[in-house]
């Protein structure tokens, strides 16, 4: 449920910005599944029907699915956001607690994904 907020504060955003392109990423896979199709999910509405009618306001945009370590930034920042007081926040530049992981990102640094088989 925690995703499908963030993803709808995300597509406000986007919209408030009057975005025409996006790839939208998320490591839940239940909600790219979601968003993706038309299947019900009552334990979710009306945050779902929200959200795809938010991405339809989008001229091009993509859902797609990316594992956590993909992203290390957007992990780092929902931690933050999971001990901040604040409902809210919009950085104007990136918090100290990213800065490493961009440099890396930037400098196409990867990051193994271990797996159990």
């Amino acid at each position: 449920m925690a995703e499908l907020w963030a993803l709808r504060d995300g597509l406000l955003l986007a919209k408030e910005m009057e975005l025409s392109n996006l790839i939208i990423e998320l490591d839940a896979l239940s909600i790219v599944l979601l968003m993706n199709n038309n299947t019900d999910n009552l334990l979710m509405e009306p945050l779902l029907t929200d959200c795809r009618n938010l991405v339809k306001e989008i001229p091009n945009k993509q859902i797609i699915h990316s594992y956590r370590e993909a992203n290390q930034c957007a992990d780092a920042l929902a931690k933050l956001g999971a001990n901040s007081l604040d409902s809210f926040v919009i950085f104007l530049y990136p918090p100290p607690v990213v800065d490493i992981l961009l440099a890396a990102d930037k400098a196409c640094i990867r990051c193994n994904r271990f797996i159990n088989s």
